[in-house]
Order: structure tokens, then C-alpha cells, then sequence
């Protein structure tokens, strides 16, 4: 029920709980651990996965060879790998966790991508580890929920990027029809935030009005999911995978095959999915809100 990180105990429960689920996202096609906008409903998890990483985000931020990029929050790398091999740009990586940023450097190793990136512990909480004006742009795929201090944290990524760069956010908002009054909304926050591992439960407009606030100008706002309006239908494909999946890993935990935590983030990741759907057909809130900003040239 935290709305935000309040000590070091918190921060190594972040790395704790995404080691785990690493290892049940290796299994199925939310390998990139994060649910994508909907573009195209046809694709499912993973190729909307591609196709948003490609013309909803690469594209946007005007990225290509020789342009350097940071991925803030860069978890195992999957996303940066893509987004250098789409682009060509060098896509650099700072994760708090250096279990995900090891896997990082061995699948950019072995995807022959090791020459266009670059991991980097960090914790964003503590300043960005580059010095001033080093990135062409800069984006996050859900991973600002677990900001210390939002304006704080936007002016030190203005401060890395260059003037006239760009940035893409994509996070976890909550919409006007929820309504904290409401007991069932209340419930549905609950269970949905376990599921994604969110803390902060902001509005769109605190970042944007946070954004303008930190010297930047905001190009665009808005839901990412072009098919549709919402992630629903993704998110289902998800949860049908860890439902079907979930009696193998519980007679797994069950005999000490696997640790039994495994067994409890499985049943949580199912029990989520169902208010991640209900919530998301009611626009209650989303992970696919989708903010493009940009650095003033000088």
C-alpha cells in the first residue's frame, strides 16, 4: 500500500522482488517484464512489444547512428537491445540491480550487441552517473513508480541530456474514473500494484506539470494503445500463460525443486492479472500512458 520509497530496506526489496520475477518472466512472452501499449491486437505480447519499442518510442525520439541513448531503469537490457539493433544508436543501461544488468551483458554479448551497449549500476535515486550533456535522448518503461523525489530526479535527467533532446516515458498512471472513495477501485490498486511491483500511483498531469518544472517542454501526453485504447486483451494473454503455468510451479515449490517464493509471486502474478483486466476495461488506471518531452535546444 506504499505511495513511496521510504528506506534503504525498500530499495533491496525492488531488487528482491525483480530477481524473482525475472525468472518467471524467462518463461513466457513477458520476457521484457513489462505489458506493451496495444498496437496492433493481431501481434500479441511480444510483437506489439517490437512494434512499440520501434515506431511508438525509437522513432519519436529521433535516434540513429552515432546518437547516444539512456534507458533508465534498463532492467535486463532487452529493451535497450532491441531499440540499438532498430536504430543503431548505443543505448546505455542503469539498473539498480546487478543480477539484471549482468543478463544484460550476456545476452548484448551474445546477440553480437555488445559493441552498442553499455550497463551501468546506478541507483536513479541517488543522480544519473554520467556527467552533463552526455545523451542524445533518453527513456523508461515503468520504472519512475519507484522515484524518491520526481523533480529532483527530472532536473538531473535534464541535466545529462544534451540541449534539443528528447525523452519517452511510458508508466503507470492512474485515469479520472478512478476514484479513491470507491472501496472495489481502492481493492483493484491493491492487487494490481502487487502484480506490476508499482509504488507511487501518480496522475499524468503531476508529471507533466513535474516536467515543466524541471526545464522541459512536454510535446505530447497521452494513452499509447492505438488498437483499442486499452491493454486488456494483452494483459489476458499474460495472465492465461501464469494461470496455465501455475500448478507446475506449485508442485515444483511444493518439493523443494524451486524456492518456494516462486510459488507465492506466481499466484500473485495470477490473482493480478484479473484486476489488471477488470481495471483496465473500466480505464480505472494504465500502464501504457505514453509522454514525449524534450530538452530546449540553446
Amino acid at each position: 500500500d506504499k505511495e513511496a520509497i521510504e528506506t534503504p530496506g525498500d530499495a533491496q526489496n525492488i531488487i528482491n522482488y525483480y530477481q524473482v520475477l525475472n525468472h518467471l518472466c524467462a518463461i513466457g512472452e513477458v520476457e521484457k517484464m513489462y505489458i506493451p501499449p496495444a498496437m496492433d491486437l493481431k501481434l500479441g505480447i511480444f510483437g506489439n512489444q517490437l512494434l512499440w519499442e520501434e515506431k511508438g518510442m525509437a522513432d519519436k525520439l529521433d535516434i540513429g547512428p552515432g546518437k547516444k541513448v539512456l534507458d533508465v531503469g534498463c532492467g535486463r537490457g532487452r529493451i535497450a537491445q532491441h531499440v540499438a539493433s532498430y536504430s543503431g544508436a548505443h543505448v546505455t543501461g542503469v539498473n539498480i540491480d546487478k543480477s539484471q544488468l549482468a543478463l544484460g551483458r550476456e545476452f548484448a554479448q551474445a546477440t553480437g550487441m555488445d559493441s552498442k551497449l553499455d550497463f551501468v549500476h546506478g541507483n536513479y535515486n541517488d543522480g544519473l552517473p554520467f556527467p552533463n550533456e552526455t545523451f542524445d535522448a533518453l527513456y523508461h518503461v515503468q520504472a519512475l513508480t519507484y522515484a524518491k523525489d520526481l523533480p529532483a530526479l527530472l532536473r538531473d535527467m535534464h541535466r545529462v541530456l544534451k540541449p534539443g533532446a528528447k525523452m519517452s516515458f511510458l508508466d503507470w498512471f492512474k485515469l479520472p474514473a478512478y476514484n479513491p472513495d470507491n472501496p472495489h477501485h481502492k481493492k483493484l490498486l491493491r492487487e494490481v500494484k502487487a502484480v506490476i511491483g508499482a509504488v507511487k500511483t501518480p496522475s499524468p498531469e503531476e508529471y507533466t506539470e513535474a516536467l515543466e518544472g524541471a526545464g522541459f517542454k512536454v510535446l505530447s501526453s497521452k494513452e499509447a494503445s492505438e488498437d483499442g485504447g486499452h491493454q486488456w486483451q494483452l494483459v489476458s494473454q499474460a495472465e492465461f500463460f501464469f494461470e496455465s503455468a501455475k500448478s507446475i510451479v506449485e508442485i515444483l515449490a511444493k518439493y523443494g525443486i524451486i524456492p518456494k517464493h516462486f510459488d507465492v509471486l506466481m499466484k500473485r502474478l495470477t490473482e493480478g492479472g484479473q484486476s489488471f483486466v477488470e481495471a483496465d476495461k473500466l480505464s480505472l488506471f494504465t500502464t501504457s500512458w505514453q509522454i514525449i518531452a524534450q530538452k530546449p535546444a540553446k
